[in-house]
């Protein structure tokens, strides 16, 4: 590897939905606060926020390409 060109390592503390800190090494030099992490998002959870939205893609996308006769 070249000497002088990667970026060195910092550890900081990651914060989590729920308030857990854990300990990381990062680039970035300061603390990170997390909005989004295993708790809360509907890939682990296997909750879907949209499911209001259900239909409503395929309706817009008809009404915008209707005269392709899709």
């Amino acid at each position: 590897m070249k000497k002088g060109i990667h970026p060195e390592y910092h550890e900081i503390n990651v914060t989590m939905t729920d308030g857990k800190t854990v300990k990381m090494y990062s680039s970035v030099k300061k603390d990170l606060v997390l909005s989004t992490d295993n708790l809360n998002h509907s890939a682990w959870t296997g909750q879907r926020s949209n499911t209001g939205e259900k239909g409503r893609r395929t309706e817009s996308f008809k009404k915008k390409y209707a005269g392709f006769g899709f």
